[in-house]
């Protein structure tokens, strides 16, 4: 082959070389014109069916679809809404219902009102049941307590008085229902005077049985108990006039409660020779012979109990002193004064010397001992001694253990009342019945030397 053949080979292998890229261009560019042609009509095609969407809705019509213009977002193509799609989106968003909260379920008030009714009528029914048996268990005579005492129906008394009387002495509690009885039994105005034997454990029937029979009025007898008697000389007093034995009423006053206020005041020292000793009240009674203990002690103590009331209690609290101590105490004044007029500077030289226990911690009170000698010694089978010692105020501190007599009002109220006086001392002309006081003991001295009793 020859070198001019060979440089024409070369020259047409140079130009296929070259002329490659050229028609590979021409290609690429007819690509691109063919995808901007493409572009353009995708973006034709979006515009109208946009207007489309716009003359629809502009008509009234509902648009399944909402379109917008195309844009590229990193390197992407993607769907961005117009303005003026967004304040419609934003104007229908606007419009749609909130959802609403959950309302909050109601209690069933209806539930809780029939349980607060229901319990209301089970608790009436249980009262009124409870009523109904308190009832029928007096109408009954249901009752422990079988103490019999008698009591005088006057004459031409109603059934309502007497109704009264029952109520007042505790041996009925419903006069109503007692009335309404009589009247079943037809025992209205059919019930007689005179005395009636009870006790706390008759039935109704059995109190308006024995109204409607005639009976014989009982005998009784009156007896005058002194300011400053022992409980052991009224109960002999007593025995004595054939009202009680002697020795049961002592045992009864003592131990029996009535349920007086003034009974919770009393002690129950073991020291005691007797518990009640100085609420006898002094007074004159009435008594049926042949009475139980039981009535007798009981018409005494209610007597103690018009003396001792809530007024002497609050008067007794307010000089600082219990009534136990006040009636210990007027038991002594009743004892050592010679006359009432007497009692109010006897009380205060007792009361001067509590209130100084440093200098004068002793009463020394001469009746303390007598009381010991005629009474504690006399009752006591067995003596004792510790018992004498809690009596004697020449050995004991202070107020002994309990009174030494039952006193009278006046010497109460002398305790309650006292002067006030700057007397430690004082002795009594036993003649005449006048006292002497003294501030000092000297002039107590001069004073007994003066009535000749020392």
């Amino acid at each position: 082959m020859s070198d001019k053949n060979n440089y024409e080979n070369i020259d047409e292998l140079l130009s296929s070389i070259l002329n490659e890229p050229r028609s590979t261009q021409a290609q690429n560019t007819t690509s691109e014109q063919a995808v901007d042609i493409s572009k353009t009509s995708v973006i034709n095609t979006a515009v109208r069916l946009d207007e489309e969407i716009d003359s629809d809705s502009v008509s009234g019509q509902t648009n399944v679809f909402n379109f917008g213009t195309f844009q590229s977002q990193h390197g992407r193509t993607g769907l961005v809404p117009d303005e003026d799609e967004s304040e419609e989106a934003s104007v229908r968003n606007a419009e749609k219902p909130r959802k609403k909260k959950k309302k909050r379920k109601k209690r069933n008030y209806t539930v809780y009102g029939g349980i607060v009714l229901a319990t209301l009528v089970l608790c009436i029914s249980i009262l009124i049941s409870l009523f109904i048996i308190v009832v029928i268990r007096d109408v009954l005579g249901i009752e422990s307590n079988d103490n019999e005492f008698t009591i005088y129906i006057e004459e031409g008394s109603s059934t309502w008085n007497i109704a009264d009387q029952l109520y007042d002495e505790g041996v009925i509690q419903y006069k109503e229902v007692f009335v309404a009885f009589a009247k079943i039994m037809g025992a209205d105005g059919n019930m007689y005077p005179g005395d009636l034997d009870v006790a706390y454990n008759m039935s109704y029937a059995d109190i308006i049985d024995d109204l409607m029979e005639a009976r014989e009025s009982k005998e009784t007898v009156t007896i005058t108990f002194i300011e400053g008697i022992t409980l052991y000389e009224a109960a002999q007093l007593l025995e004595n006039n054939g009202v009680c034995d002697a020795d049961e009423f002592v045992y009864t006053f003592n131990s029996t409660v009535f349920g007086y206020d003034y009974e919770q005041y009393v002690s129950s020292e073991s020291l005691k020779l007797y518990k009640y000793e100085g609420f006898l009240f002094p007074d004159t009674y009435e008594f049926y012979v042949g009475d139980t203990a039981y009535n007798v002690a009981k018409k005494i103590r209610e007597r103690t109990d018009e003396i001792l009331n809530s007024e002497v209690i609050a008067r007794a609290e307010e000089i600082g002193y219990s009534l136990e101590d006040v009636v210990i105490l007027a038991s002594i004044v009743q004892k050592e004064a010679g006359s009432t007029d007497d009692m109010p500077a006897v009380a205060s030289v007792f009361i001067n010397r509590l209130n100084n226990p440093e200098s004068y911690p002793r009463l020394q009170s001469d009746a303390t001992t007598a009381y010991i000698d005629n009474i504690i010694t006399q009752v006591m089978t067995v003596s004792s001694q510790t018992m004498c010692d809690a009596y004697d105020t020449y050995t004991c501190i202070g107020l002994p253990v309990g009174a030494i007599c039952n006193p009278g009002e006046d010497a109460i109220n002398a305790v309650l009342y006292a002067d006030e006086t700057y007397y430690y001392y004082f002795c009594t002309d036993p003649e005449t019945g006048i006292a002497y006081f003294a501030s000092t003991y000297d002039e107590h001295v001069a004073n007994c030397e003066l009535l000749g009793i020392m």
